[in-house]
């Protein structure tokens, strides 16, 4: 089967980078009271989008080792560049004292892994590039059993475990360790979720069954809600509820291609560019940009966000996203691809 690209989940990487980006740039501001305070839940439209996205890139494989190959060259150049940049603007705007304790953290962040390494991330925005590596290497681990059919048995058993624990022991503290502390449980019906619109976009086969799946797993997301306190200061369970069940109807019109009018110029571009802005955005705004813009200069939240902050953000990121990660990413796969040929 040809996989073509789907245009509209560019267009809606962009959107939800941006809501991420004003969530971060509003939160504990007046603002936040626009609605800028549901860009909190931008991530689970990534999290949905990045489940439609693995099966697309394992169609396009032939081996579990050109599916490492191409995720670990798409992702991380950019991440580096990221990390890289905002450790040295850190650094030299705070004046941070180089010792071990920096080194290792900045070295610990470059892994992804930092999170199992109990090492603390550089930027706050890190804390979901472990919950897709998790996906990446289930996925990665099923492709390469040849179980991808499983998939949705898998899911939709795990996924039951989480509604009957949400239903049934949301206040148990040990139960809640267990998901804090395996995170991608916790959004593992977003994936899901995004796997099965993936199959009902590109087969058209067990509609209701899968549409049945999708409810449950809408149902499971909700009920995660009582295991996290990220939105503890941003956004209750109904307003949770309410943004799923957006993000599940638009996916749902983007299976019947009926959310094409989306698509443009401007958000495909912040599409293309949404990894390096989502990585470099956070801590390089509110920790250097907005302080410098709004304290040093006297600008007000408006000028200071749209008018300087958001546009540097979106030109480091454009910067890096054509200087780094495409070109170097290109240039590891090929790298990669020569070892594994010249091991044979």
């Amino acid at each position: 089967m040809k996989i073509t690209r789907v245009l509209e989940l560019d267009a809606l990487r962009g959107i939800a980078a941006l809501m991420v980006v004003f969530y971060h740039y509003t939160v504990d501001r007046p603002q936040a009271d626009l609605g800028f305070f549901l860009g909190t839940t931008g991530v689970e439209l990534f999290f949905m989008i990045s489940g439609f996205v693995i099966l697309m890139s394992l169609n396009s494989v032939k081996s579990s080792l050109q599916f490492v190959v191409n995720r670990i060259s798409r992702l991380y150049p950019t991440y580096w560049a990221c990390v890289t940049c905002t450790f040295i603007a850190l650094t030299i705007y705070y004046h941070v004292d180089l010792g071990y304790n920096e080194i290792e953290r900045y070295l610990g962040n470059l892994t992804m892994f930092q999170f199992y390494f109990n090492i603390s991330d550089i930027d706050d925005s890190y804390w979901t590039m472990i919950i897709e590596m998790t996906f990446y290497i289930g996925m990665l681990v099923l492709f390469h059993l040849k179980k991808i059919n499983y998939l949705n048995l898998i899911g939709f058993v795990i996924i039951l475990g989480v509604n009957i624990s949400g239903l049934f022991f949301h206040n148990s503290a040990i139960v809640k360790e267990i998901f804090n502390s395996i995170q991608i449980v916790l959004y593992l019906p977003l994936f899901i979720s995004g796997t099965i619109f993936y199959n009902l976009y590109f087969n058209k086969e067990k509609i209701w069954q899968r549409y049945s799946l999708l409810a449950l797993c809408l149902i499971a997301q909700i009920l995660s809600y009582n295991y996290t306190d990220r939105f503890r200061f941003s956004v209750n369970q109904t307003q949770y509820s309410i943004m799923l069940i957006v993000y599940y109807a638009l996916f749902s019109l983007i299976v019947n291609h009926k959310l094409g009018f989306i698509v443009s110029k401007g958000t495909l571009f912040i599409g293309k560019i949404s990894f390096a802005v989502y990585l470099i955005h956070q801590a390089f705004s509110i920790k250097i940009l907005l302080p410098f813009f709004m304290e040093d200069l006297n600008f007000n939240f408006w000028i200071s966000s749209l008018v300087f902050s958001i546009p540097i953000v979106i030109i480091i990121a454009t910067l890096i996203t054509y200087f780094i990660e495409i070109p170097f990413g290109r240039l590891l796969k090929q790298n990669l691809f020569a070892k594994k040929l010249a091991n044979y």
